[in-house]
């Protein structure tokens, strides 16, 4: 990372001595990693983006940078001009031996760069309505949005987790009328479950329990506080218990109920106090008394949309733009939403508002909505089917159970993007090379096998990596491995600031290869080369600390043994 950040110093630099004023201020060199090792480590495509700005061959441009920088490359080993106007850069192997011999000695998070410095963030994930228990589709977005915050937190940020509930609206209503019917049918009455209700089992055993407490002398004609109340602690009971499954604590249980009426009010009235083209940007309804529209085609949205019912009842868009001023006047520098795919048009609705309300820079700068799509579980090659309303659906608690594995299962829903997964519970369960957690956590307790074998023999690791021979490393092998070791914090750097947490999963499956193939072309604990045994174990605990805090960050367990 450092040396990636030297560079871009020195070619920038060089471009303003060659160059000077014919740049603009703003454009800026960048090197990444080479997609072709035959022509080294490191490449920067600048040149190609500079010709359109100075008018010149950009191979010729590429070269008048190199004939300035040749003395000033500490770490490189090689330069060289390529193809249409690529810079190449080749790692030096004192230098890869250096990285590699830092991150066995202080661990990857002794690399990665300070990026929050401090600053604050607040990571709001899950946030379902306590309505029953946590489904599968809940589960992906905890483990994102828990992946997320200690990635950040890794790269110097202070987070916050949040969840935020809504406790007031129609669903909640409906949740208690829910309870209400099963409650009824205790006693051999008949209630039928409202349109849109819930019918889930979990409903049946709250109807008991709170016959148990309360006997049978309710009816939601004069109890339906009760009824919701008893309802809605019910369902946060159990998300918490669910969440706690996957060693997951909110800093912040947020309801909705704290923002009504006062803040939402507030919201409401300063949006009225806008107008656009003459418009105020909150109308009432022509036809029913009370019913409020927010003119949300006036900030370029597809439709204006009901904020508050004739009943009085906010809809849901509303509370969440108040929850949102509530969440900028706290101060945060950074604000991360992860949301399911069915909260897309509401965000960008949301956004809309905050943006009018609070200025289009202050809310681009400081708020970032991540959207996950859907999940799928196949087994045996078949989609199951799932209807949360309806009762047919699989639970977080029933996905951990089937698969066997808390580790196993969040792993898997970290291999992809937020993008729409089939979570195959056949391959989920499997304990072979196929299963990509296991391939990773099977090479940290090889390693850590080799380690105790070391141990045994003798062979211990180099007291300073800095006094170590680089020529002792000096191998086709070692060199792969060390070039995979190098690049690990730039690329968890580089998905912290895309809060991908998912790039760390391709991290570790890269590393286990790399590290198994060096293991089976080369001898490690060899009693006949103590030194040679002590450098190349010196490789192998960069990989065992690489994926152990890896894996961390993804609050995945690294076994010793397996």
């Amino acid at each position: 990372m450092r040396i990636r950040t030297e560079l871009e110093r020195i070619l920038s630099a060089a471009v303003d001595d060659i160059w000077g004023d014919l740049v603009p201020e703003d454009f800026q060199v960048t090197v990444s990693g080479s997609d072709n090792l035959e022509f080294g480590d490191l490449s920067c495509q600048s040149p190609l983006k500079l010709a359109r700005i100075v008018h010149d061959n950009p191979r010729k441009i590429a070269s008048m940078i190199v004939d300035s920088i040749k003395k000033k490359l500490p770490g490189i080993s090689g330069i060289s001009v390529d193809g249409p106007g690529f810079i190449n850069f080749t790692l030096s192997l004192p230098y890869l031996v250096s990285v590699s011999g830092m991150l066995a000695s202080g661990g990857l998070k002794s690399l990665l760069p300070d990026i929050g410095n401090g600053r604050k963030a607040l990571v709001e994930y899950v946030s379902s309505n306590p309505t029953g228990p946590l489904t599968v589709g809940h589960c992906r977005q905890a483990v994102l949005g828990e992946s997320i915050s200690s990635l950040l937190e890794a790269t110097g940020w202070e987070v916050s987790r949040e969840y935020y509930f809504n406790d007031t609206g129609r669903q909640m209503t409906l949740l208690g009328m829910s309870l209400a019917a099963r409650y009824k049918a205790v006693d051999g009455g008949s209630a039928e479950i409202p349109d849109g209700g819930y019918h889930g089992d979990y409903i049946t055993e709250w109807a008991h329990e709170l016959r148990d407490e309360q006997g049978s002398g309710l009816s939601w004609e004069n109890s339906s506080t009760e009824f919701i109340t008893f309802a809605r602690e019910r369902a946060i009971g159990i998300i918490k218990s669910d969440l706690s499954l996957l060693n997951i604590e909110f800093d912040r249980y947020f309801a909705e109920s704290e923002l009504i009426p006062d803040a939402v009010r507030s919201t409401i009235d300063k949006l009225s106090s806008i107008e656009i083209d003459g418009k105020s940007l909150v109308y009432p309804d022509n036809d029913e008394a009370g019913k409020l529209w927010l003119r949300f085609t006036s900030l370029g949205r597809p439709s204006d949309r009901v904020i508050v019912r004739d009943s009085g009842m906010y809809t849901y868009r509303m509370p969440d733009i108040a929850y949102h001023i509530d969440k900028f006047s706290r101060g945060y520098d950074l604000m991360i939403d992860v949301f399911g795919a069915d909260h897309l048009d509401t965000s960008k609705d949301v956004t809309a508002a905050l943006e009018i309300l609070l200025g289009s820079l202050a809310v681009s700068d400081r708020l970032r909505i991540i959207i996950h799509q859907f999940v799928t579980l196949v087994r045996e090659g078949r989609k199951i089917k799932m209807s949360t309303r309806a009762g047919k659906f699989v639970t977080l608690r029933e996905l951990i159970r089937d698969v066997g594995s808390v580790d196993v299962t969040k792993y898997l829903f970290l291999t992809r993007a937020e993008a729409h997964m089939d979570f195959d519970l056949d391959l989920a369960r499997k304990e072979s090379n196929e299963n990509p957690v296991y391939y990773v956590q099977y090479a940290h307790a090889r390693i850590s096998g080799i380690m105790r074998t070391a141990k045994d023999a003798g062979i211990s690791l180099p007291e300073e990596h800095a006094a170590l021979s680089a020529d002792l490393l000096d191998g086709e092998h070692e060199r792969e491995l060390m070039r995979l070791l190098e690049l690990i914090p730039s690329r968890t750097a580089a998905a912290a600031e895309a809060c991908e947490p998912h790039r760390l999963t391709e991290i570790l499956a890269d590393l286990a290869t790399g590290f198994h193939r060096f293991y089976q072309y080369k001898r490690i604990v060899d009693t006949e080369n103590p030194d040679a045994s002590s450098a190349r174990l010196m490789l192998c605990e960069a990989c065992r600390r690489s994926i152990s805090d890896l894996l961390e960050i993804l609050g995945i367990d690294a076994p010793e043994r397996m």
